[in-house]
This record gives C-alpha cells, sequence and structure tokens, in this order.
C-alpha cells in the first residue's frame, strides 16, 4: 500500500530521513533496496562533482540551482546513513552529534578560551588536535582517492603547517626553475633517442609538478582550483576557435600551425580586452 506523503515527518531532515527508511523498505524501490555502501560510490563522487561543477560557473552562482545539487549531496550522505541503521552500526543522529562534537573540540577558540591570531594560527592548532586524537602523522587525513594535484596541494599544506617549509616565494621559485630545468634535460635525452630516460621525464615532470604546487603554497593559491580554471579558459578558446572555423566551413585540421596559433591569439582576444 503506498505511504501517503502527508503522513511523513513536517520537520525537513527528518521528514528526508523517513522517506529513504520507505524506499529501502519491503514496499520501497528495488533499485534502493539493491543498493550498499559499496555501490553507492560513483553516486557520491558524481553528485560532489556536480556541486564543484556548479561552483566553477561563470557568474552568479543559481541558489535554486546550488539548493538542488547541494540536496542530491545531502541524499548520499542519508542514504548510508540508513544503510548503517539497518545494520544498527549508526544512523544520522550520530553522524551529526560526531560532527558537532569535533567542531566544537576543534575549535576551542570559539567554545573555549584559547586566544588566536588569526587563520594560520587557527590551521596549526587544527592540525595539533588532530595529533592530540591519535593521529600518526600529520599527513593523515588526505584520502588516496583525491585527484592527484588536489592531494598534493592537501600534503603540502599540512607539511607547512606542522613547520615543514621549503622557504620564500622566491625560494620556492627557484626550485621550479631547477626542477624544469631537469624535465628539459630528461626530454632532450628522450627525443636525442635514449628511450629510457622517458621514465625519467615523468618523474621529473612530477617533481615540476610538486615544486609549482610548492611555490603557489607560498601565495596561497590552490593549484587545483588554478588548473580547473586553465582548463576552463582552454575549453573556452578552443570552442571558440572550433565555431570561427567552422562558420568558414573548415576544420581545425585543414589549418596549418601559423594559422592555427594566429586563430588562438584571436580567441584570446575578448579575454584581454575584458582584462
Amino acid at each position: 500500500m503506498p505511504t501517503d506523503p502527508d503522513t511523513l515527518p513536517t520537520d525537513p531532515l527528518k521528514r528526508l530521513e523517513s522517506i529513504m527508511a520507505i524506499l529501502r523498505g519491503p514496499d520501497g524501490c528495488p533499485w534502493d533496496r539493491e543498493q550498499d555502501h559499496r555501490t553507492l560510490r560513483t553516486y557520491l563522487l558524481e553528485e560532489t562533482y556536480e556541486v564543484l561543477d556548479l561552483l566553477d560557473s561563470p557568474g552568479e552562482i543559481d541558489d535554486e540551482e546550488f539548493v538542488e545539487e547541494l540536496g542530491d549531496l545531502l541524499l548520499q550522505v542519508v542514504f548510508h546513513a540508513q544503510l548503517a541503521s539497518e545494520r544498527d552500526a549508526f544512523n544520522l543522529d550520530r553522524i551529526a552529534e560526531r560532527i558537532s562534537s569535533k567542531l566544537i573540540y576543534r575549535h576551542p577558540h570559539v567554545f573555549a578560551s584559547t586566544e588566536v591570531s588569526g587563520t594560520e594560527e587557527v590551521l596549526q592548532n587544527w592540525e595539533r588536535l588532530k595529533q592530540a586524537e591519535g593521529k600518526e602523522s600529520a599527513l593523515d587525513g588526505v584520502p588516496a582517492s583525491l585527484p592527484a594535484l588536489l592531494r598534493a596541494h592537501r600534503i603540502l599544506a599540512k607539511a607547512d603547517r606542522s613547520g615543514f617549509r621549503w622557504g620564500s616565494g622566491v625560494e620556492a621559485l627557484a626550485k621550479v626553475r631547477e626542477e624544469f630545468g631537469e624535465l628539459e634535460e630528461a626530454v632532450t635525452a628522450t627525443l636525442d633517442g635514449n628511450p629510457s630516460s622517458v621514465r625519467d621525464v615523468a618523474s621529473e615532470f612530477g617533481d615540476l609538478v610538486m615544486s609549482l604546487a610548492t611555490m603557489l603554497l607560498q601565495f596561497g593559491i590552490d593549484p587545483e582550483l588554478a588548473a580547473r580554471e586553465a582548463t576552463q579558459r582552454f575549453e573556452k578558446r578552443f570552442r571558440c576557435m572550433e565555431k570561427t572555423v567552422g562558420e568558414e566551413g573548415v576544420s581545425l585540421a585543414d589549418l596549418d600551425r601559423d594559422d592555427l596559433l594566429k586563430r588562438w591569439e584571436q580567441a584570446r582576444q575578448p579575454e584581454s580586452d575584458s582584462e
């Protein structure tokens, strides 16, 4: 027998929690009933990236769309909580209680008498408190599944807050130049016909990326966001080139290198004019 929506709780979170329990119940949805914690991994990742895509979009964020995407992400948390409650492991209330306790504990400058001078000291205290919770390393808590550049940034930032610093921005820039030189040597060796140096190219490229991430850290720049924005700029310019060339009845493959470079500069021009 169908459930009457009017009988559901009026509190929004309790209502959502009840809906999820019904979907997982005997008369619920076959698809929802088939899921477990592991099968939901893809959807958790997908919904997270949809929120990020919205935040990365140019212009003002559409709040109604923002609500929609955050709701889809919240559903994943509620879904996992329901699965856990069916195992008598934990529920949504326990998740909320745990994060509330953690926030209070890790913000003694708000909920206790600790004084801080600013954001940097807040982050340093945060890491010290995590160590006191039994973390074996200052680098603990950075998921291995993060995108490589984002994970590099998180690892480097944690190391920096623990006192492991590469020096000033000038010194970091010098390190970038050094790593670029080593990459250039590896690439040259490869072009000269040394097949074993291909592995060196990959290794030196990784070192260069890490040195760039270290340099950006000195300026408070997230390399993951910088790379995403650069990709968006490339995509915008490339699509502009495709459209312009297509209107002329040709394709990019029909153009020689000089014409391609000319078209690329033309695609960049509107950006330069708006700066």
